[in-house]
């Protein structure tokens, strides 16, 4: 009984031991990812703020908290590790080192129009991440596509976007990821998915900076398109590519391609870009 009493109170001296603790606001996170910014760092850390400002290393339910915290903020897909520094020489702090995925940012969706209008991140499964609403469609140095023609309004951080329209443009933002800067394409415009305007149009268009170049994606992917379009997601932006070595670029040099009708028309003016002279 006295070795007994002896060890717990030896480990409730080592648990309020700060050679035995780690600091919350040391989390480092392992994975290096170019488009976080400090800003979405630090909502990330923020996620931690529930949790006393130290925890000791004799808490085996520490990793545990630690995991839950962080798998409640929106930017956050899993935790998969979390450990604990063991005490290090004097002088160095111990810390907290946490393996995660993230929720990849893939598009803003434009909410208002003209001087009013703000922007909001969302995965490729159309989840809301984090609460800022943006100014400009920038993340960092980054500029993601935007999703035009939403009627709703955004939910709360970490949920799913109740409407169609902005999943089936998250779907297409992420099919076409790094490619979208190669194309030049910087708007979706979802607002006809599920023909909700105009039965006759398509319901997915695409288009590079200032309408320029408008490219017909069509239906939502997924193998119901597949099947009436007869051509997969992947044959589309193939065509694209095609497209794109064809003339040089998109932006200004084609003025239109549906990818549903594997058509593409040339813009009617000449132009030179250094490489070829298209002409209508």
């Amino acid at each position: 009984m006295t070795l007994v009493y002896g060890l717990s109170q030896w480990r409730r001296t080592i648990a309020c031991d700060p050679r035995f603790c780690i600091n919350t606001a040391d989390l480092k996170l392992v994975q290096d990812t170019s488009w976080m910014t400090p800003e979405i760092a630090g909502e990330i850390r923020a996620s931690l703020a529930s949790l006393p400002p130290r925890l000791s290393l004799m808490d085996h339910a520490a990793s545990r908290r630690v995991a839950e915290c962080l798998e409640a903020n929106p930017w956050i897909r899993k935790v998969y590790h979390v450990r604990l520094d063991s005490p290090k020489a004097a002088g160095q702090s111990n810390g907290l080192e946490v393996s995660m995925a993230f929720r990849r940012p893939v598009a803003f969706v434009e909410i208002g129009q003209g001087d009013l209008a703000r922007y909001v991140l969302v995965d490729c499964e159309g989840v809301r991440l984090g609460d800022r609403e943006y100014a400009e469609p920038e993340l960092g140095d980054r500029r993601l596509v935007v999703l035009t023609g939403v009627p709703t309004q955004p939910p709360t951080p970490g949920v799913v976007w109740a409407d169609h329209a902005v999943i089936a443009g998250a779907q297409v933002a992420d099919l076409l990821k790094n490619r979208a800067a190669d194309f030049g394409l910087c708007r979706i415009d979802v607002g006809n998915v599920e023909k909700r305007l105009d039965r006759r149009e398509p319901e997915i268009v695409l288009y590079t900076k200032r309408s320029a170049t408008r490219v017909v994606w069509g239906k939502p992917p997924g193998r119901e398109a597949e099947l009436l379009e007869n051509i997969t997601a992947r044959g589309k932006i193939q065509l694209l590519d095609q497209a794109y070595a064809r003339f040089g670029g998109l932006h200004e040099a084609v003025e239109e391609i549906n990818l549903v009708l594997r058509s593409v028309r040339p813009n009617a003016a000449p132009m030179r870009d250094g490489r070829a002279t298209i002409r209508g």
